[in-house]
């Protein structure tokens, strides 16, 4: 079994975003173009539905519930807060005139204390503010349309970006099996099962959370960031830059998770590619495992490499715990300053008791994106190292060529003559080495040998597997490497020593 599990190429691996892998990668998406039009179009409109929710909750709180505040001129001992109802109204007049020590008339407005609504009687006060009620179910209708429109976009977008994710990756494994078939029987000896098992597998579906979750959904991130900061700085710039004090602190402690994760993460993927290439030798040479008895040697072995990979999961988990209350702090420690100043504002009547509760409601928003950010990020690194461990396999050209001027078989039975030749799988290690020997028609030849001899490594040679290093193999005086690979093995019967 290989000790290095065949895992060079994961030391050769470059920055985590090159734009020529981006480049490489459009081929996949461009049939699908107009499905990621329409889902970031679906993805923008929901992100406006996004920042219209708390907006609507401060309009009901500042135009229905406790709309139209007053204040007594400053220099009075203490501040009132007083509601403003339009003496237009009948009901109002009338209302006035039962109640006179209560209102106070400038025409066409009447004005009433907060505290003094405990002096009306239900239907009094409900007639008051019947039109609070109007607006406030109005403002919940709008709410509820939002949340449904909310909804049939984010399950058009999901729709669409599953089914485009999974046809370009069941184009992308049909391109990856139709190369692996071509490839020469010298690339499978010096690649594992399990490093290709994995890249068929677990890179393919890192390749799915990039089609799915980055392009768009890391879209909508930054857009409701920008959308957020905007919207802040519009209802009050003062206030808003008290919640960007925080941001530094944010950034610095995104960039060491993102440093952080991006090693363990290739690490992981890493030593689950190690897992399945031992699983997948263990299951092959199960017969010699148990003939020379190294059930508890290959068990250890096993053991150890499976203990390795719980410590990188367990270093990832550590990370994950550590990011995500350190977010949730910061987010708690800037909800608090929005509190504390925008507080003070209220009290000060220099900011509406909706915008604060707004103010909070987008804060808390705000962190939302940013933790996902700092997820892509790293969703985005890893599906950048798969793509390339895809692409160096698709780069692979090892394959037995094909003579540019070709010939056929003669039509009678050939002699079959091996002329000095030499073969390695390795450089420098000989398998054969100045191999000649005839074979002619209708003679029954048998070759003998001790294990790794070479006597399978003769048949393959002859099958065309692999070329000789040195020397050439006739066949009716033909080199065979002038043959068509296809017209010499149809000419051919093999029976395997696995049957």
């Amino acid at each position: 079994m290989r000790r290095d599990y065949g895992y060079f190429e994961e030391d050769q691996l470059g920055k985590p975003y090159d734009l020529r892998l981006l480049k490489r990668l459009f081929p996949y998406v461009r049939p699908y173009g107009l499905l990621f039009i329409v889902s970031i179009g679906l993805v923008t409109a929901i992100t406006a539905l996004d920042l219209a929710l708390p907006y609507l909750t401060k309009v009901a709180i500042d135009r229905y519930i406790v709309q139209d505040i007053q204040t007594e001129e400053p220099g009075a001992s203490r501040q009132q807060r007083f509601y403003v109802a339009d003496l237009r109204r009948p009901e109002i007049r009338s209302m006035v005139s039962r109640y006179p020590s209560l209102f106070e008339v400038e025409w066409p407005r009447a004005r009433i204390r907060y505290e003094d609504f405990s002096e009306l009687n239900k239907a009094d006060l409900g007639n008051l503010r019947r039109g609070d009620y109007a607006g406030v179910a109005r403002i919940a209708l709008i709410f509820i349309a939002v949340v449904i429109c909310h909804f049939v976009f984010s399950f058009g977008h999901v729709m669409i970006m599953e089914y485009a994710g999974q046809t370009i990756m069941h184009d992308l494994r049909l391109t990856l099996f139709r190369h692996i078939q071509g490839l020469s029987m010298a690339f499978f000896t010096r690649n594992p099962v399990g490093r290709l098992v994995t890249r068929m597998t677990s890179d393919v579906q890192n390749m799915h959370e990039f089609f799915t979750s980055i392009i768009t959904v890391l879209f909508k991130d930054v857009f409701l960031v920008l959308g957020i900061t905007v919207v802040l700085l519009l209802m009050n710039w003062q206030l808003a830059l008290i919640c960007f004090l925080m941001l530094p602190f944010i950034f610095l402690t995104t960039a060491w998770f993102s440093g952080m994760a991006r090693d363990v993460f290739r690490e992981l993927r890493v030593k689950i590619a190690e897992i399945n290439t031992r699983l997948q030798e263990t299951i092959d040479g199960i017969r010699i495992v148990q003939l020379f008895l190294q059930e508890k040697k290959n068990y250890e072995r096993f053991r150890k490499l499976n203990h390795e990979n719980y410590l990188v999961g367990m270093r990832q988990i550590n990370i994950f715990a550590v990011f995500m209350p350190a977010i949730e702090v910061l987010s708690s420690v800037t909800t608090a300053l929005v509190i504390w100043y925008g507080g003070g504002r209220v009290l000060a009547d220099t900011l509406s008791l909706g915008a604060l509760v707004a103010f909070i409601s987008y804060m808390r928003m705000f962190f939302r994106p940013i933790r996902d950010i700092a997820e892509k990020y790293n969703i985005m690194q890893s599906a950048m190292a798969s793509s390339e461990r895809l692409f160096l396999l698709l780069d692979s050209q090892d394959r037995i060529g094909e003579a540019k001027i070709s010939r056929r078989l003669p039509d009678k039975e050939g002699t079959i003559s091996f002329g000095s030749v030499w073969f390695s799988y390795l450089e420098g290690n000989w398998v054969l080495k100045n191999i000649s020997l005839t074979v002619q028609p209708g003679e029954t030849v048998a070759i003998v040998g001790p294990t790794g001899a070479g006597k399978s490594t003769l048949i393959h040679l002859l099958e065309r597997f692999y070329d000789p290093t040195k020397g050439c193999i006739n066949f009716g005086h033909v080199d065979i490497r002038l043959i068509p690979k296809a017209f010499l093995r149809a000419r051919m019967a093999l029976i395997t020593q696995d049957v």
